[in-house]
């Protein structure tokens, strides 16, 4: 079984951190490196990863129903990522990235009854994800089973001001989110050489902060579990299931509505591997929606990333 490939966990995110509520979402995307273990000692794993998200499913709590402004939406991610192995147990992660975040929606006007189609575009620099990890439990060759814990910030590195033909977007348009974020993450792995199968499960929570204007994006949690099947030295396939629990979103001392919700999700991939790279190609699709109020959910994700393995 290849090392390499173990350290590859299929899931994020976060949209984006899927993090914002509502039409599109603010963040880095959970995808890469959060989803994979420990980074071994003076290696450098670099990054570039590409996601695609469709907004174009409207739920009102379990029920699919058709949107009410006939709005869809669209988020394109692009991350890039360093990761390096400080100690034996012990490694740093940067995410960075770009994102282009589209909603159209209908109007109508109130003199003749007829209707317009407006459409509303935010881009620019993601904020910035800084996750240290820690290896508790390391694997060996007679028992493949490792556990690894971590913690992290969110820097307001990115815009959340930006305006559209002067005016300014909503927030779920921004391309951050103006707020510092606590982030706790762990990782359990789990091989069965004779099988040519692993098991592994990331967990992921937010604890949000709140942005200059008052706005506090609702606390999340995001759990995956995930199996591969090695069918190669150089090819896998996993699949995944994501669970992801979002408060709801907090302004001028209440709860916002159509914020928040408990989300599954299905993530199948591939994967490519030699000894100094790999190629992943994956596809999210909505497995069940229970959200609060009336949203815009995802209906897709198709992503890529392209990572490799430097020695330092």
């Amino acid at each position: 079984m290849p090392k390499f490939v173990i350290l590859l966990l299929s899931f994020y995110y976060l949209n984006d951190l899927t993090f914002a509520q509502g039409c599109c979402t603010a963040g880095s995307s959970t995808f890469g490196g959060f989803e994979r273990g420990v980074t071994e000692k003076s290696l450098l794993h670099i990054g570039l990863s590409y996601i695609r998200n469709n907004l174009n499913s409207t739920y009102n709590g379990r029920e699919k129903i058709t949107d009410p402004l006939n709005r869809t939406a669209s988020v394109s991610i692009f991350n890039i990522e360093l990761e390096y192995g400080i100690s034996d147990r012990i490694s740093l992660l940067a995410i960075a990235g770009y994102s282009v975040k589209e909603r159209e929606t209908t109007v109508r006007s109130s003199v003749d009854n007829s209707t317009e189609t407006v459409s509303f575009k935010g881009s620019g620099i993601n904020d910035l994800v800084i996750l240290s990890k820690y290896e508790m439990i390391k694997p060996t060759i007679l028992s493949p089973l490792s556990l690894s814990v971590g913690g992290g910030v969110k820097l307001p590195v990115g815009s959340y001001t930006q305006k559209d033909n002067g005016t300014r977007l909503s927030i779920d348009l921004q391309p951050g989110t103006g707020a510092t974020d606590v982030l706790l993450w762990g990782n359990f792995y789990k091989g069965f050489p004779g099988l040519s199968f692993s098991f592994f499960t990331n967990f992921l929570y937010r604890y949000t902060g709140a942005n200059l204007d008052s706005y506090r994006f609702g606390d999340e949690y995001i759990i995956s579990l995930n199996g591969e099947y090695y069918l190669a030295d150089y090819l896998t396939l996993a699949l995944g299931i994501r669970t992801r629990f979002a408060n709801e979103d907090f302004w001028r001392d209440r709860f916002l509505p159509s914020t928040g919700g408990t989300y599954y999700d299905l993530l199948p991939s591939i994967v490519y591997s030699e000894s100094d790279y790999l190629i992943k190609i994956f596809y999210q699709s909505p497995v069940y929606r229970n959200v609060k109020g009336i949203q815009l959910t995802t209906s897709s994700i198709l992503g890529a990333e392209l990572l490799f393995k430097v020695d330092i």
